[in-house]
C-alpha cells in the first residue's frame, strides 16, 4: 500500500508540474547510505577514491570555517579538523541511473563551503556518458544544460589549466548541476559525476572543500525560472564573436537535436554534432568571419537559421 501510494505521489508531481523539483535520491552524510534503490528513492550511493593519500572523510566538521554542517551533524569534508596537504588529489563519486523518464531535467544538487588557494589549489566537478572511459569537466560545457549557485569570484582556472572552484566562500552555497533527461536518456542509461580536490606544493594552511545535502532530482520544470520562447529555435548572439547559444522551445516529452551543422556561406559543411541537447552552444572563435548557416533538426522538426561570426 505504501509503495503504490508513493507511485501515486510521484505520478501527480510529475504529470501535473506543480512542484519545481522533487528530491529523488539523497546524502547527508549522516549514516543513510546502505538504502540504495534507483526505482523511487533512496541514497546517493557515495564512492571514496581508495588511492592513497584521499583526505575526503565523513564527519562533524571542527574547523575555523568549516565549523557546522548545513544539516546536523555531519559533511563530507577535506579533512574534518586538519587543514588539506600539499600535492593532495582526493575524489569522490555517484552513479545515476539507469531509471528514469526520458525528458525533463535531471538536477544535482548540493551545499559547499571552499578554503583553498586562489589559483593554486581547487575543485573540479566532472561527469562521464560512457560509463567512466572519459570524464568532462561541468564548467563551460555545451552539454551541461545549466551550472550554478556558486559565487562568480569562485571560478578560476588553476595554474594547471584546469577550470575549478578556488578561493574562499564562508557561506554555505547551494549548487545546481542540471542536464536534459532527454539527452542522457539517448546516449547513456547512467550518468557517472565525480568531485577532485587537487592542491600544489605551497602550504598555506587551507581548510580545503565541504560538501552536505547531496540530492538528485528528476523534474519537468528547471528550478530557475526561464523566459518563455516565442520562436521554436533561438540562436544568439547573432551576429556572433566568440560562442553561440541554441535553445529550442520547451515541449512536453523528449525533446533533443537529433543533427545540427555548420554551413559556410560555399555551401560546405564547417562541422556537424550529432544527438545534442535542446540547449547547446558552439564556440565560434575557431571559425572565420562571415555568413554561415546552422541546420537544426530536432525530433520535432527542422530548420535552418543564417547567422554571422564576427570578429
Amino acid at each position: 500500500m505504501k509503495k503504490h501510494l508513493l507511485i501515486l505521489l510521484f505520478a501527480i508531481f510529475f504529470f501535473n508540474n506543480k512542484s519545481i523539483a522533487q528530491p529523488w535520491l539523497d546524502q547527508y552524510f549522516d549514516g543513510a547510505d546502505s538504502s540504495f534503490t534507483m526505482s523511487w528513492g533512496g541514497s546517493l550511493l557515495v564512492k571514496y577514491d581508495t588511492a592513497a593519500g584521499n583526505i575526503w572523510q565523513v564527519g562533524e566538521p571542527g574547523k575555523v570555517i568549516f565549523d557546522t554542517a548545513a544539516t546536523f551533524r555531519n559533511v563530507l569534508v577535506t579533512d574534518t579538523v586538519n587543514y588539506y596537504p600539499v600535492n593532495n588529489t582526493s575524489i569522490f563519486s555517484f552513479d545515476i541511473g539507469p531509471t528514469w523518464p526520458a525528458n525533463g531535467i535531471l538536477g544535482i544538487q548540493w551545499k559547499q563551503k571552499l578554503d583553498m588557494d586562489k589559483k593554486r589549489d581547487g575543485g573540479k566537478v566532472e561527469f562521464s556518458v560512457d560509463y567512466g572511459v572519459t570524464w568532462q569537466n561541468a564548467f563551460n560545457n555545451p552539454y551541461v544544460y545549466n551550472y550554478f549557485g556558486f559565487d562568480p569570484s569562485s571560478q578560476d582556472t588553476l595554474v594547471t589549466g584546469d577550470y575549478a572552484l578556488s578561493g574562499t566562500d564562508s557561506t554555505w552555497k547551494d549548487i545546481w548541476l542540471c542536464y536534459s533527461l532527454s539527452w542522457i536518456a539517448t546516449v547513456v542509461d547512467s550518468v557517472k559525476v565525480r568531485f577532485t580536490f587537487v592542491s600544489d606544493s605551497i602550504d598555506n594552511q587551507k581548510e580545503g572543500w565541504m560538501i552536505d545535502n547531496l540530492h538528485a532530482h528528476l523534474t519537468i520544470t528547471h528550478p530557475v525560472k526561464e523566459e518563455k520562447k516565442e520562436t521554436y529555435i533561438n540562436v544568439y548572439p547573432n551576429p556572433a564573436k566568440d560562442k553561440i547559444n541554441i535553445e529550442l522551445q520547451h515541449v512536453n516529452g523528449f525533446h533533443i537535436i537529433e543533427k545540427m551543422e555548420l554551413i559556410n556561406a560555399q555551401g560546405k559543411i564547417v562541422e556537424e554534432w550529432k544527438t545534442i541537447p535542446f540547449r547547446f552552444w558552439i564556440d565560434t572563435s575557431k571559425y572565420p568571419s562571415g555568413n554561415y548557416f546552422l541546420k537544426i533538426k530536432s525530433n520535432l522538426k527542422t530548420e535552418t537559421v543564417p547567422i554571422i561570426i564576427q570578429k
